[in-house]
C-alpha cells in the first residue's frame, strides 16, 4: 500500500507556540549573542570591557549566535518533517537554560565552564532530535542528517574542550577549532540549504530546480566528506590544498545538490543575497587558495559576508514562513539592500584591519559597529512577527 505524501506537520500536543516552534526563542538568543559578542571589541577598546575578547568573541559568536541558529531551525523543522511530536516546554526551556549559562560563562572569561554548557546544550539537542526518528521507518532527509551530524561535531569539540583545556598539542586545538569555526556552521548551511535555498529562487507559476534525492544525497555527503578532510588536512598545515579542496567541495555541492544556486534567475532581493554570501564563501576558499597568507582577514570574509548573512536569510525566511504572510518578502526589499550593504561593508572593513597595523584598532570597530547596524536592522523588522502565527 502506497503510503500518504508527507503533511510536514507535527502531532498534535498541548506544547505552547514558542516551544513547539523553538525559533521564536532561540533566534532572538541568537542575535543577542551575535550583537554583544562583537560588541566587545569597540568596548575593550574604550576601556569599557576587562578582558581582550580573543578568546570569548569567537565562542560567542559561533557557540553562542551559530548554535542557537541551529538549535532554533532544527527545532522546529525536524519534527515537521519527520511529522512526530514537535519540542514540549520543558525541552526548550532546559536548552535556553543552559544556552545562557554558557554565555553567561563566556561573557565572565570562564571559557571551560562555558564549553562544557555547549557540550551540554549540544548533546541534550542530539538526544531530543534523536528521540524523535522513528528508526525503521521515517528518517530526516541527508540534509537534515548532515546538520545532526554538524551538532555532534560541536558537541566533541566542545567536550573535548571542556575536558582538556591545557594539554592537547597545537595541532589537536588548531584542528579543532577549525571544526568548530567553520566545520560546524558549513556543514548545516550545505546540508539543509541543499532543499531550502533552491526556494529562494522560484519564479511565480513555476515549481523550484531541485536535483534528483538521490543526486542531491550524493552531493550533500561527498561535499561534507570533503570539507570534514579538508579541515583537518590544514590543522597540519596544508592551508592551501585544504582551502582548494573545500572550493571543490562548494562546487559539488551547488553542481550535485543545489543547481538552481547558479543556474536559476535571482526573482528577488532576498535571492542575491543568498547568491552573494554563497560567493563571498566561495571567494575566501579561493582567495585563501592562491594568498593562504593573511587568514585571519580572508577567515572574516568568510564568517561575516558568507555565514553571517546565510544564517541571517534562513532566519528570515522561518520567521516569514511562520509568522507572517507572503507579503510581508516583498521581491524587491530596501531592507535586504541595506542588510547586503552593510554586512558586505563590515567584512571588507575588517578585513582592512589586518592588512595594517595602524588601522587595526579603528577598523575593528568600524566593522563592529556596521556589523551590530545590521543586525539590529534585522531585529527591528522580525522581532514583530515572532509572537504571531501563520496559520
Amino acid at each position: 500500500m502506497a503510503r500518504p505524501p508527507p503533511t510536514y506537520k507535527t502531532l498534535p500536543t498541548d506544547s505552547p507556540l514558542w516551544a513547539s516552534e523553538p525559533f521564536r526563542v532561540f533566534f532572538p538568543l541568537g542575535i543577542f549573542a551575535a550583537v554583544f559578542g562583537v560588541a566587545l571589541w569597540p568596548l575593550f577598546y574604550a576601556g569599557l570591557w576587562p578582558f581582550a575578547p580573543h578568546f570569548q568573541h569567537p565562542r560567542m559568536l559561533m557557540l553562542g549566535f551559530g548554535l542557537a541558529m541551529v538549535v532554533g531551525f532544527l527545532g522546529t523543522a525536524w519534527p515537521r518533517f519527520l511529522e512526530a511530536t514537535a519540542f514540549r516546554r520543558w525541552e526548550v526551556i532546559i536548552l535556553a537554560v543552559v544556552w545562557i549559562a554558557g554565555e553567561i560563562a563566556y561573557a565572565s572569561h570562564q571559557l571551560r565552564l562555558g564549553d562544557a554548557c555547549s557540550a551540554l546544550l549540544s548533546g541534550l539537542l542530539l538526544i531530543l532530535l534523536a528521540r524523535r526518528v522513528k528508526f525503521g521507518e521515517d528518517l530526516p532527509p541527508p540534509g537534515f542528517a548532515l546538520a545532526f551530524v554538524s551538532v555532534a561535531l560541536a558537541f566533541g569539540v566542545t567536550v573535548t574542550w571542556a575536558l582538556f583545556p591545557d594539554s592537547l598539542s597545537p595541532r589537536s586545538h588548531q584542528i579543532l577549532k577549525l571544526l568548530a569555526w567553520q566545520g560546524m556552521l558549513l556543514l548545516p548551511v550545505l546540508g539543509v540549504g541543499s532543499y531550502l535555498f533552491p526556494r529562494f529562487f522560484v519564479v511565480p507559476g513555476q515549481r523550484p530546480l531541485m536535483s534528483s534525492p538521490r543526486r542531491r544525497m550524493v552531493g550533500v555527503w561527498l561535499s561534507a566528506f570533503l570539507i570534514v578532510g579538508s579541515l583537518i588536512l590544514e590543522g597540519f598545515g596544508w592551508v592551501r590544498s585544504a582551502s582548494g579542496i573545500r572550493l571543490l567541495a562548494l562546487g559539488v555541492w551547488a553542481v550535485w545538490a543545489t543547481p538552481a544556486i547558479w543556474r536559476s534567475p535571482a526573482p528577488s532581493t532576498r535571492a542575491r543575497a543568498l547568491r552573494a554570501a554563497i560567493g563571498m564563501i566561495a571567494l575566501a576558499l579561493l582567495i585563501r587558495t592562491i594568498w593562504p597568507g593573511p587568514g585571519y582577514a580572508v577567515e572574516h570574509l568568510l564568517l561575516i559576508g558568507g555565514f553571517g548573512m546565510t544564517l541571517l536569510l534562513v532566519a528570515d525566511r522561518v520567521t516569514i514562513g511562520h509568522c507572517a504572510d507572503p507579503s510581508a518578502a516583498p521581491a524587491k526589499s530596501r531592507l535586504w539592500r541595506w542588510l547586503i550593504g552593510l554586512i558586505l561593508m563590515a567584512a571588507a572593513t575588517r578585513m582592512a584591519a589586518d592588512f595594517k597595523l595602524s588601522l587595526l584598532q579603528s577598523h575593528h570597530i568600524y566593522a563592529a559597529l556596521l556589523w551590530i547596524s545590521a543586525v539590529i536592522i534585522w531585529l527591528i523588522f522580525h522581532a514583530r512577527h515572532w509572537g504571531r502565527s501563520s496559520d
